[in-house]
């Protein structure tokens, strides 16, 4: 019966046919490279590998061996990793909501290398709209979502801030603001924003869409409530509305009726990675929330930062 280390030495040896290329490969020394095949040997009774100063070959036995054996201890390596990936969480499948095309990029991309890295657990990829808000972590059809924050819910956790850019706002084409490079927020007094109902907690639409401008001067809220962002920029070309958001806005949404305009003195937006807090020990949730981090900095937009090592809100 050969162990899984003898059979490790074995089959690389067989391949690289050069006692020191197979010690280096295996990170072990050239001399239990020899002493385990010679103990392998022993115990067969028989020669496994022809060697010479000048050369190593497989005997006919050896080549024999190697054949059979290649493809069990393949399936004996595969078994053990399985062993150790469903020892360390990482299997089944791990559902990921996103809100906006930007987290739709950041999400399909930490999907590929995720899987390549784990391939035992499988990720499903859903879109959260604007009336959803985190609703899908509490009925269960995700189990992580970056989206657009603040979040500040006690069985919620917000693991990391994946990053933070210039406010904009979305106005229809002939709009009285329409024409500026860049607005204030004092500049909002007497518009009407969107309105958004269902799910979204009202600190969410209040940070989003203030109802008074810094001077104290009235925000409206249309009577018509959106329950996506493609409802809320029809409202928004209408001039019946207008609608916030952030860097992503004048790249993905570009439209004769509308623009976009920068109000670089209303709060950052930031979008971030949320999870049940009582997932906060599943290791899926942990290791794809580090792969977001790790793929989003060169996926981001002009006029977005990347937050350092996904640091907590400012």
């Amino acid at each position: 019966m050969m162990e899984r280390a003898e059979m490790e030495i074995f089959l690389t040896l067989a391949e690289e046919l050069h006692f020191a290329r197979t010690a280096a490969r295996l990170h072990v020394s050239p001399a239990l490279v020899t002493q385990t095949v010679k103990k392998t040997e022993r115990r067969l009774g028989v020669a496994l590998f022809a060697r010479t100063s000048r050369r190593v070959a497989l005997t006919e036995v050896g080549a024999g061996l190697r054949d059979e054996l290649q493809p069990l201890y393949e399936g004996i390596r595969r078994a053990l990793d399985r062993a150790e990936l469903a020892g360390r969480g990482m299997t089944g499948t791990l559902t990921v909501g996103f809100m906006g095309s930007q987290s739709g990029r950041w999400v399909g991309a930490a999907r590929e290398v995720f899987e390549l890295r784990n391939p035992e657990c499988g990720v499903r990829v859903v879109e959260t709209q604007l009336h959803h808000n985190v609703a899908q972590l509490r009925d269960g059809t995700a189990d992580l979502l970056l989206i657009t924050l603040p979040v500040d819910e006690p069985d919620l956790t917000v693991g990391a801030v994946v990053t933070r850019g210039v406010r904009y706002l979305a106005v229809a084409a002939n709009h009285r603001l329409a024409e500026r490079t860049a607005v204030s927020f004092e500049d909002l007094a007497g518009e009407t924003f969107i309105s958004v109902e269902g799910t979204v907690p009202a600190e969410w639409i209040d940070f989003h869409m203030p109802r008074l401008t810094p001077g104290g001067q009235p925000i409206g809220r249309h009577s018509e409530p959106c329950t996506t962002y493609a409802e809320a920029l029809a409202l928004v070309a209408t001039g019946r509305a207008v609608v916030p958001g952030d860097a992503q806005l004048p790249l993905l949404y570009q439209r004769p009726d509308l623009r976009f305009l920068p109000v670089a003195d209303m709060p950052p937006v930031e979008q971030g990675l949320v999870w049940r807090t009582r997932d906060d020990a599943d290791k899926r949730v942990r290791a794809f929330a580090d792969v977001v981090l790790e793929i989003a900095p060169p996926l981001a937009p002009p006029g977005t930062t990347c937050v350092p090592d996904g640091a907590s809100r400012s």
